[in-house]
């Protein structure tokens, strides 16, 4: 098990405000690196950290800014999310990432079966592409229901991914702002989760709070994933301080004191 913290709390030229964490808690936290390849700036500064990053726990999000997996082959679409897929590749590979993670779908959903049938296959063609390196392809539960970009429901979800034996990662917030049974997923994809995206909200929408600003009880999570998921990775998805990671570490397992401090930690 590893505690990463997500890049997608910054802006693309933001992205080395991460590498205090990564130096000062090396050993103990890694990296989820959020890619923006379609910004020109991040490539350069992805670059510029490769040194201490490598020395780190890190996993690649896949292309999400200007990319699409339910595109279908052939289309520009299709084609421009490829090359952020390829660029991420060689930084994946680079880095020893322990996963990619895969949306099947970004977009609102206005065809689902369509959209389904190609994501399943653009997903084969990207694990295809990451498999010679030993990079598992993780696929999140992504969109939500407040935003009508939520391709599968809670058990369409969980069939697809024993049926096609995907590797999986879960993000809570989103299934909370679902409705999802969050405890049912766990058990049921228990042998398949590699990782977990960690924040909360109001059980509606996708705001990123806090995991002690929401509904979400987080307590009964971290329980939960003691039971089922003990080796999975944690990718903490909002800003953090030096001492709330200190409290994580030492507090630890389950995170109940984080829960109790996040309110008096900077932004």
């Amino acid at each position: 098990m590893a505690l990463l913290i997500s890049t997608n709390m910054y802006k693309a030229e933001e992205f080395k405000r991460v590498l205090p964490y990564a130096e000062k808690w090396r050993g103990q936290v890694g990296v989820e690196v959020f890619p923006m390849f379609h910004q020109q700036i991040f490539a350069p500064l992805l670059e510029e950290s490769t040194d201490i990053l490598s020395r780190v726990p890190i996993s690649f999000h896949g292309p999400y800014y200007k990319a699409e997996h339910s595109a279908p082959q052939g289309t520009p679409g299709y084609e421009y999310t490829m090359e952020l897929v390829e660029q991420t590749l060689r930084y994946s590979e680079k880095l020893n990432s322990r996963y990619l993670v895969f949306h099947h779908n970004n977009c609102v959903v206005r065809d689902k079966e369509r959209m389904l049938r190609d994501s399943c296959v653009n997903y084969r063609r990207v694990e295809e592409l990451f498999r010679p390196f030993g990079i598992p392809v993780a696929v999140e539960n992504a969109g939500v229901m407040d935003r009508n970009n939520m391709l599968l429901d809670e058990n369409e979800f969980v069939s697809l991914c024993r049926t096609e034996k995907y590797p999986v990662l879960i993000d809570i917030g989103h299934a909370h702002a679902n409705g999802w049974d969050l405890r049912s997923v766990m058990e049921r994809l228990r042998g398949q989760i590699l990782a977990y995206h960690l924040h909360n909200n109001d059980g509606v929408h996708d705001s990123h709070r806090r995991i002690g600003d929401g509904t979400l009880d987080f307590d009964s999570f971290m329980a939960w994933a003691g039971e089922y998921t003990p080796q999975a990775d944690l990718a903490w998805r909002q800003r953090m301080t030096a001492r709330v990671l200190w409290r994580m570490w030492n507090g630890c397992w389950p995170l109940k004191i984080v829960c109790n401090n996040l309110e008096n930690t900077a932004q």
